[in-house]
């Protein structure tokens, strides 16, 4: 009895060219995990000391902010775990009235919900001497400060960019703990195009963030507010460095882009009095797209094992029949 025939190694043939043509598809790559996403349907697990200036408005399904130096008023959520090493915050901002010498502030921190003292990531929205800006606030475990805002005169290699009252704008901030800098990324909601973006070094430790919240302790000028909404955020945990790093730019986004601009130094914080500035409109700049993690490719069959199936199927037909 022979074990082995002709027809036989038709057969092997056709299964094992099958198994070449249909591999097994590669798992998608582990992007992180999203440690806190609320798109405020309700405000549960935020905590403030006003309830009549922060608070989850239902009608809009946003959540309410006012702030006012002087009057120590904030609104926090307590991460479920603490953060160390490198993160992803995202959320939506409308600012609808912001007085000469108020600032909007909100970002990742500590339990002291301090605008001032570290170990914090935080962007504001300020509307002092040099106009109203977006700025991009690090403030390191031994409360090194480095700060740059939307405008050459404060520490922006572009074009100045404002803001906009009644404006919504998708920000993201970016920490890169291997290489201990942060970056800014902001974005009109609905606009692919970004009109802002910058980085900054963070001057030592940035670690142990228990908080997100919106605050005005450390900002001591009392009288003007800044008033509006912030919704959709989202804070994530790449699993590695790689997950952070700036997507590549194609020649169809922009032909020459400009590197978005490091602060060497630590800068001062702007002073609260205001001085009449020429606000030009709103300046669009060619930046990079916002640096997002990249999935692994699934991989696919190709169309040419498609076509050779049936040739296939029929020489083992053959064989079958020609070597019973």
């Amino acid at each position: 009895m022979h074990l082995y025939t002709p027809h036989m190694f038709f057969v092997i043939l056709f299964f094992c060219l099958a198994a070449a043509a249909f591999p097994c598809s590669a798992a998608p790559a582990d992007d992180g995990s999203v440690v806190y996403s609320t798109d405020f349907t309700n405000g549960d697990g935020w905590i403030t000391n006003s309830k009549d200036r922060f608070y989850p408005e239902v009608e809009t399904g946003r959540y309410h902010y006012l702030l006012e130096g002087g009057t120590g008023g904030y609104s926090a959520y307590a991460l479920p775990q603490k953060v160390n090493g490198q993160f992803i915050l995202e959320f939506d901002v409308t600012p609808e009235k912001t007085d000469d010498g108020s600032t909007f502030r909100f970002g990742i921190g500590t339990d002291k919900k301090d605008s001032q003292r570290g170990p914090l990531l935080m962007v504001e929205l300020a509307n002092k001497k040099d106009g109203r800006l977006f700025y991009l606030k690090t403030v390191s475990k031994e409360n090194s400060l480095n700060l740059i805002g939307s405008s050459p005169s404060t520490g922006s290699s572009g074009s100045t960019v404002r803001f906009e009252d009644n404006t919504t704008y998708h920000v993201k901030l970016t920490y890169y703990a291997a290489d201990s800098r942060a970056s800014i990324v902001v974005q009109e909601q609905g606009s692919p195009d970004v009109i802002f973006t910058a980085s900054a070094p963070v001057s030592g430790k940035m670690e142990d963030l228990t908080q997100l919240y919106l605050t005005s302790i450390g900002d001591g000028t009392s009288g003007p507010q800044a008033e509006g909404y912030i919704d959709n955020i989202k804070l994530t945990l790449p699993t590695s460095q790689a997950g952070v790093s700036a997507a590549v730019t194609t020649a169809e986004e922009t032909a020459d882009v400009t590197p978005a601009p490091v602060s060497t130094t630590t800068t001062a914080r702007q002073t609260d009095e205001p001085t009449p500035v020429f606000t030009p409109g709103p300046t669009r700049t060619p930046f990079p797209l916002p640096p997002t993690p990249t999935p692994t490719q699934t991989q696919q069959s190709g169309s040419g094992f498609l076509i050779l199936f049936p040739a296939l199927a029929g020489g083992a037909i053959l064989a079958l029949k020609r070597y019973p």
